[in-house]
């Protein structure tokens, strides 16, 4: 398939929107996007085994390569945390830490440069494999791309960031464990060097989480008061810097800090090509996970905010994020869960809420870099396993799973449509379901005449007054599918109303009934909108559509408006 380049880079033409809409009092201010962008770009570096000012290299250009070529609008890239402790798995595997514990200052800048060689070798064979993924036109595999599995992926992942952050939150030096159950690994050589614990650190980790959780549930209890989020992350590294500076704990009790961050960006290098035998199997993974997060993410975004992405468009945007990068030593990075929703809170609307950040972490890298330098990597992994909120709580939705277990346009009367709906709806067809439904019912984007989904365009003469979903051909319905339908309902509600549409449901067999039902259909519709047939729904239809013309005859009568 043939591209243009207007095709290819569809981000500018929603860039110049918004900066023609754009006004100062609407931008994404620096406390969210400091404590968003630059904290956890460091703080994830830890996860990936490289120095923190690589995390600010990755938090700056692939949000520049993503901005001009990605296509969802509310997405933010960068350092992601799945993706670091993968990318952690593979340096340390390639580039272990030698048994000797006190290196020497040149030793360990060597055994740094091996390491972000390494890390970069992984962002280039991921960027690369995306870009043949790209070529091959592979975008439609998102479609297959459940929401229980990656919320059950992101869930696991948070309990191994929280396991491997552990000897940093109590000061242990511990070689990380890798390969099978290294999670269970890593508990067991915790839990047996637990007596030499650092109490210097381990209590700058019980303040730091005593601090940084509760701010965060303030944030998000109490979002729509809050003028602006409390940053939490910015007090946290002010006052621990302080600390540590004042009373000396890096000296007084080896507390590790995080060091002299060089200012500027590093020179453009090549990573070493002949390591992407051996990291291959190491890419290959980050690349399929890179694109399942993000176009997940974007996908859900897109949904909320109704617009559409490009799946291949996504697959060169975050393939050449990866590639491009990797050539300034930045490690493999996706869309970030934490940081798209702090910006979509902090009002971003489109890619450039991305370049603010960039902005920020310029000014880290330029000239702010020197006041971390007392930060104590405790605090860091502090912010990693508080960056993991979100995904913990994913968890309280397993009960849910556990109990939740196209042709369209078939009939059209005056008035009255019945749609039916012959295929499995689940997650790889609940976008097409609710496109479809909108298209029908005159809801969409589009006027009256409009341009059927995967068809042509097609004139709708007669306004529809009640619709009928035909669901005796949906023979399975999955949790992200009968979700799909609850929002669909749920947003088209007060639409409908004002459109005078009513929705019946009509020949739905038990099992879908019963999925549908346990995802909460019954709270948003009433028993007398569900028909045991469509005969019986469209006999009913007809019947309201009689009464209806009546009554509005008998209104033009009574106005005069009779032949």
């Amino acid at each position: 398939m043939r591209h243009d380049l207007a095709s290819l880079m569809p981000a500018p033409k929603s860039l110049g929107r918004a900066f023609k809409s754009w006004r100062l009092d609407k931008a994404p201010s620096p406390q969210h996007t400091f404590p968003s962008t630059s904290i956890p770009g460091m703080a994830f570096a830890l996860l990936a085994s490289v120095p923190p000012v690589f995390g600010l290299y990755t938090s700056f250009f692939p949000v520049l390569i993503y901005s001009l070529l990605g296509t969802g609008r509310h997405l933010s890239t960068g350092t992601f945390a799945i993706l670091s402790l993968m990318t952690g798995s593979a340096v340390e595997r390639l580039v272990p830490e030698p048994l000797v514990g006190n290196l020497s200052g040149t030793e360990k800048e060597q055994l740094d440069a091996q390491r972000v060689g390494v890390a970069a070798a992984v962002a280039f064979g991921s960027g690369a494999l995306m870009l043949g993924m790209f070529v091959l036109q592979l975008g439609v595999l998102s479609t297959f791309l459940s929401e229980p599995v990656v919320k059950a992926l992101t869930s696991g992942v948070a309990l191994h960031v929280l396991v491997s952050q552990l000897p940093s939150l109590l000061g242990l030096s511990l070689p990380r464990q890798i390969g099978c159950f290294s999670l269970f690994k890593t508990l067991a050589a915790v839990l047996t060097a637990l007596p030499r614990s650092s109490p210097a650190e381990l209590t700058i980790s019980a303040l730091s989480l005593a601090l940084l959780v509760p701010v965060k549930e303030l944030n998000v209890r109490f979002r729509d008061r809050l003028p602006t989020p409390i940053p939490g992350e910015v007090v946290m590294v002010l006052l621990a810097s302080v600390l540590c500076f004042t009373s000396s704990l890096d000296t007084r009790y080896h507390v590790q800090i995080v060091g002299l961050l060089p200012g500027g960006f590093p020179q453009p290098l090549l990573p070493n090509l002949a390591e992407l035998p051996r990291i291959l199997a190491d890419s290959l993974p980050i690349a399929l996970v890179t694109f399942a997060v993000s176009a997940s993410l974007a996908s859900i975004y897109a949904d909320k905010y109704s617009y559409t992405i490009d799946s291949n468009q996504e697959l060169l945007a975050h393939g050449a994020s990866n590639l491009i990068s990797s050539l300034f030593s930045c490690f493999p990075n996706s869309a970030t869960l934490a940081t798209t929703s702090l910006l979509v809170d902090a009002g971003g609307k489109t890619q450039l809420a991305g370049l603010f950040s960039c902005i920020v972490v310029l000014s880290v890298l330029l000239w702010l870099g020197p006041f971390f330098y007392y930060l104590p990597k405790a605090v860091l992994a502090c912010i990693n396993i508080s960056s993991m909120r979100q995904m913990f709580f994913q968890m309280q939705e397993l009960p849910q799973l556990w109990h939740i277990s196209r042709v369209d346009f078939l009939l059209q009367v005056p008035g009255l449509c019945i749609l039916s709906y012959p295929t499995p709806l689940y997650f790889g067809t609940r976008g097409q379901f609710r496109r479809n439904l909108e298209w029908h019912l005159g809801l969409g984007e589009g006027e009256k005449e409009t341009s059927k989904p995967d068809g042509p365009t097609v004139a709708v003469a007669e306004p529809v007054r009640v619709v009928v979903l035909d669901f005796s051909g949906v023979t399975f319905a999955d949790a992200a599918g009968a979700r799909e339908v609850v929002q669909v309902r749920e947003r088209l509600a007060s639409r409908c109303r004002d459109a005078r549409i009513h929705l019946l449901l009509a020949q739905c067999n038990a099992s879908v009934l019963g999925t549908l039902t346990r995802a909460g259909l019954l709270d948003r519709v009433t028993p007398d909108q569900l028909f045991v047939s469509v005969q019986d729904a469209a006999a009913y239809a007809l019947g309201s559509l009689v009464r209806g013309s009546s009554t509005r005859s008998e209104s033009r009568e009574a106005l005069g408006c009779g032949k």
